[in-house]
């Protein structure tokens, strides 16, 4: 179904940019004080430069890195900006921007004392996971909703009396809004290998004597491990069956993979600008952020929490302006921006002289958003868990694979273990394995229950080399309700991924499958903004 939004009626390329102007024009002035100043740098340190009939170029975005580096070097050690508790960035007034708030305070901890084995070898001896609650359990403890996260996201997905700052996702929980906090018990988690209070490569490493940070001594970690660390708190508040595992972006990843491992403690599932597996230009994507990332000599390969180091704010800061390309579209930069350039101020007729550094709108766009996050999340967070987004494949050839690693990684455990008294791993099965006799056994439905005939609607020829594959390793999904949306202007998640996951789902006889397509332009991030048509699919869904 196709959902028209009404933000094609957004405000008109002229109104918009002078909007825009009025932000940006503020953002470069201490720049360019900086630049004048050193009149010799901006010059390229020519002293001949001053009787040519050529301007000289002003570098303030140079300037400006540079101000930042001399900033943090003022404030090394312990007062340098910690993500976990920064203030959030403000939302522009010229167009949507999603509050990416970060968290304060007011999220409960939940310490899990027990190893975490993790799918690509390796094991957490103990994890913190954060996590904040909207509404109040029932007395049977069925009205719990499972809300998985972006990668970037904190559990503070909207405002609560401990912490009255508005979440990421504000207009879509509380009282009467698209998830009633009225009706539902809420959770909502920071994934682990983030850094808003969820144990990741910030967190002191467990065994380093002098408790220092893990860094990049922490293992790899998949979706399927956020989602069994998330499933252990669920263990502690005593909820055996959720009512709904919903999530969007990498959310939608975790909520697939939370009814796949638990089937039975899941009753509904809701997928948001997800899929089922990353396909290879979204990981080309968050590859290229994390090699500029990396780049950043600061990184000094993830060893950059000692006192004395800084962290790699120029690589986050460019690693931000790529995925801000990604969560957003063309189309919507088209009517906000244009081809404007900037003015020396709001109500300027002129434009300014051409520059190398922010010149066109995008350009101081794409440059806010950077300085706005590069020291509000954690660089080596932001490797750990977009890594795992891009290993996340849910064919069957992919979780077989995953599996015997699983196995091969028990074995070696059970080897090196001293008490030989200890069961064998194999003795009991995982309830969440990943195993296709696993799938299978919880997806029949019965042996009354009547399959009705899909016809195949797919018509990307490329989904049909894996599609097969896919809707096997999806099979443990056949007998829930699911609500699916996509937006079509997006090219991170793009269309196609919402349509295939519906296609298997439907293909393995799910006949409960609510399929939505939204025509907003804001890209990925529509699922953020697009509070009338997504919150109103929802509402629908779980009411």
């Amino acid at each position: 179904m196709l959902l028209r939004s009404g933000a094609r009626g957004l405000p008109a390329q002229a109104a918009a940019a002078a909007s825009w102007r009025g932000l940006q024009a503020a953002i470069p002035r201490c720049a360019r004080a900086v630049a004048s100043s050193a009149p010799s740098r901006a010059s390229g340190g020519s002293s001949s430069s001053s009787s040519s009939n050529n301007p000289s170029l002003a570098f303030p975005c140079i300037d400006a890195n540079e101000a930042r580096t001399a900033r943090l070097l003022a404030r090394q050690g312990p007062d340098i900006e910690d993500p976990s508790a920064a203030s959030g960035s403000a939302s522009s007034d010229d167009g949507p921007e999603p509050s990416y708030t970060n968290v304060v305070s007011g999220y409960k901890t939940y310490h899990h004392d027990a190893p975490l084995e993790l799918d690509y070898g390796g094991e957490l001896p103990s994890f913190d996971i954060a996590y904040e609650t909207w509404g109040t359990l029932n007395s049977d403890r069925s009205n719990a909703i499972l809300l998985h996260t972006g990668l970037s996201a904190s559990s503070h997905a909207a405002s609560h009396p401990e912490n009255t700052t508005k979440g990421w996702w504000e207009d879509f929980i509380g009282p009467g809004k698209a998830i009633d906090s009225n009706k539902y018990f809420v959770i909502c988690t920071n994934v682990i290998g983030s850094c808003y209070g969820s144990t990741g490569p910030s967190s002191p490493h467990p065994l380093d004597p002098e408790g220092k940070p893990w860094a990049t001594r922490f293992p790899i970690i998949s979706v399927f491990d956020m989602v069994r660390a998330q499933f252990l708190l669920l263990d502690h508040l005593g909820i055996d069956r959720l009512y709904a595992s919903m999530g969007s972006s990498m959310g939608g990843m975790q909520s697939i993979a939370a009814t796949h491992l638990y089937p039975q403690r899941v009753q509904k599932l809701i997928s948001i600008s997800g899929s089922a597996r990353a396909n290879p230009s979204s990981i080309a994507l968050r590859f290229a952020q994390r090699s500029v990332l990396m780049a950043d000599p600061n990184w000094n390969r993830g060893f950059y929490y000692d006192e004395g180091r800084l962290p790699p704010h120029t690589g986050m800061k460019l690693a931000r302006q790529i995925a801000t390309i990604t969560y957003r579209s063309g189309p919507e930069w088209e009517q906000r921006f244009g081809r404007e350039r900037r003015r020396g101020s709001a109500d300027a007729e002129d434009e300014l002289a051409p520059a190398l550094c922010p010149d066109f709108l995008i350009e101081t766009y794409l440059d806010h958003q950077g300085e706005q996050f590069c020291l509000k999340y954690d660089a080596n967070s932001l490797i750990y868990v977009s890594k795992a987004m891009d290993l996340f494949d849910m064919s069957q050839d992919s979780l077989a694979s995953l599996e015997k690693r699983r196995e091969k990684n028990r074995l070696a455990r059970q080897k090196e273990e001293d008490d030989q008294t200890a069961a064998p791993a194999s003795s009991e099965p995982d309830d969440s394995s990943l195993t296709a006799s696993a799938a299978t056994s919880t997806s029949t439905g019965g042996a009354g229950k009547r399959r009705r005939q899909h016809i195949q609607t797919l018509s990307s020829p490329s989904a049909h080399t894996y599609l097969d594959s896919l809707a096997e390793g999806l099979r443990s999904l056949s007998d829930h309700p699911t609500l699916i949306i996509g937006a079509q202007s997006d090219i991170l998640f793009p269309i196609d991924q919402q349509r295939e996951l519906a296609e298997c789902l439907r293909r393995n006889g799910n006949t409960e499958v609510r399929y939505y397509e939204i025509d907003a332009p804001h890209g990925h991030d529509s699922f953020l903004i697009d509070v009338a048509n997504v919150g109103g699919a929802i509402k629908g869904f779980l009411d």
